[in-house]
């Protein structure tokens, strides 16, 4: 049980990663923090720049009159137009799987099956007719809608030239 004193003052290893483990997390802290206070001051001053009339005006035009803001537009444009056939497809896809669950599965009827089972009654023809129409009109709708924001967006880079 004699210890030296090199043993006595020397700490495990274990320790000593702990130590230094602990000393990066506190670096890391302060660091974000600074990162923190750094990013809030520039996004106060944003603020602060924006709320004078003057200046933001000067900004609001500078930004109109950039190619950033077109070649944006022009990406809002593309996404927005993504998105809405993105939508179509699924709707159209939602109501092709409405129409193959009805039909058993198959895209052609039956040919075995009776004469009058063949055939749909009316009111599936029309109902069939509705939702085509529906789809339809759901379609041109989105368009339109395209076609107004397409515009808007236009109006907004013409008007700040």
């Amino acid at each position: 049980m004699n210890m030296t004193v090199k043993e006595k003052t020397e700490k495990p290893e274990e320790e000593v990663k702990a130590e230094n483990n602990q000393k990066e997390e506190n670096s890391n802290e302060s660091s974000n923090s600074m990162n923190l206070a750094i990013i809030g001051g520039i996004v106060g001053a944003g603020i602060g720049l924006l709320s004078s009339p003057g200046t933001s005006q000067r900004v609001m035009k500078s930004l109109s009159e950039s190619e950033v803001m077109r070649v944006a537009s022009k990406e809002l444009k593309r996404t927005a137009q993504e998105i809405l056939t993105e939508q179509a497809v699924n709707s159209i896809r939602q109501t092709a799987s409405g129409y193959m669950n009805k039909s058993g599965g198959s895209l052609l009827p039956n040919l075995k099956k009776n004469d009058d089972k063949e055939e749909k009654s009316d009111s599936d023809k029309d109902e069939q007719s509705s939702q085509y129409d529906e789809i339809k009109e759901d379609n041109k709708n989105l368009n339109e809608r395209l076609d107004k924001i397409e515009d808007v967006l236009n109006q907004l880079v013409d008007s700040k030239k």
